[in-house]
């Protein structure tokens, strides 16, 4: 009955039978619960964390070779709090890996987790069989090798799960991380380009918790009211929560992930503070294209380099996303969510 409900209730507001009386009844119901966001609720007292670059070995065939583990562990997320959660290195999320145009690269992926899972190299162009989709499970204690050759421009990828049925689940608890492919071609502009001081990953998910710190789940496929697949009210970044970031130069470069499973991130500055998108998925664009806003999509990535100024603070937010559709469909896929991500300190 819960679940006829849930879709009666998801079809109503799709077809927008209860837009036009949001405040009573059903519809006010939905209005109430499906509302987002944090604005005053974050004090921004943790340090960013950035996740570790992979340092690789190379092996007797003269290929670059990573090491992932994808492992169970606990994080605090919430403060004071413990959460299950899962990692490739580590407790959540997992390091970045680099390579160069032209390298030839393997990766060993080792399964220390209790149920079968993969690892999918998003964005990246290889044999479908290195590639780690639904078809290639790498069961509990078993170790997947793939290897190839990188041919493509450099571009910010990201590697995560990627089995039938599980991917949503196992990218939630928090198998994730970037893949950074370099060039010549790159290198010669004058992009920021130091990993962690003024080239910058930030990966930006929304999760749900439980009032003992505990993933909720419970919705995640498609269930409770959302339209688009399950949406969190409290934001991590970089696996970390309520974060701060030291900027120590005029410009810096992000290179944004969208890593949630559903939620749709409208990013800009609190002082509207315009910024130059210089990179999409595919890599670099034919010139810089300036903006305040940038939508992005699950899965989607972009680089944009800022500017800051001595001391002036500023906070990166996701603004209410322009979805579309009628006024209560666009609510249910959070369209009128509204989420302070983190806080830029300039030295």
């Amino acid at each position: 009955m819960n679940t006829r409900r849930r879709t009666v209730l998801r079809w109503l507001a799709a077809t927008g039978v209860l837009v036009l009386a949001p405040a009573t009844g059903i519809g006010g119901y939905l209005w109430a619960e499906t509302g987002r966001g944090n604005l005053g609720t974050l004090s921004f007292r943790n340090r960013l964390p950035i996740p570790p670059l992979l340092p690789p070995t190379v092996d007797a065939d003269g290929r670059k070779r990573f090491r992932l583990a994808l492992t169970a562990g606990r994080t605090e997320l919430l403060p004071g709090t413990s959460t299950a959660t899962w990692g490739a290195n580590g407790s959540i999320l997992g390091p970045t890996l680099r390579v160069r145009r032209g390298d030839r690269v393997a990766v060993d992926v080792a399964n220390d987790l209790p149920e079968s899972t993969s690892v999918h190299w998003h964005g990246m162009h290889l044999p479908a069989v290195m590639d780690g989709g639904p078809h290639q499970p790498i069961t509990p204690g078993g170790v997947w090798r793939p290897y190839w050759t990188v041919e493509q421009r450099a571009a910010t990828l990201w590697y995560h799960p990627h089995l039938h049925r599980s991917t949503a689940a196992h990218v939630y608890r928090g198998i994730a991380g970037l893949f950074l492919v370099d060039d010549d071609e790159t290198d010669a502009l004058p992009l920021p380009n130091r990993y962690g001081i003024d080239d910058i990953p930030l990966i930006l998910q929304d999760r749900k918790f439980h009032g003992d710190g505990s993933l909720d789940m419970s919705d995640l496929g498609f269930g409770g009211l959302a339209v688009t697949g399950l949406l969190g009210d409290r934001i991590l970044v970089n696996g970390g929560y309520d974060p701060y970031l030291d900027v120590t130069t005029d410009l810096v470069r992000f290179r944004l992930l969208n890593g949630a499973n559903a939620r749709i991130f409208s990013v800009g500055f609190t002082d509207d503070r315009e910024f130059l998108l210089v990179a999409t998925e595919a890599g670099l664009r034919e010139t810089p294209l300036p903006t305040r806003r940038l939508m992005l999509s699950p899965g989607e990535r972009a680089e944009i380099v800022v500017p800051f100024r001595a001391a002036e603070e500023v906070v990166l937010r996701s603004f209410p996303p322009p979805l579309g559709g009628n006024r209560l469909t666009r609510r249910l896929a959070g369209g009128d969510d509204t989420f302070d991500l983190v806080k830029i300190v300039p030295a």
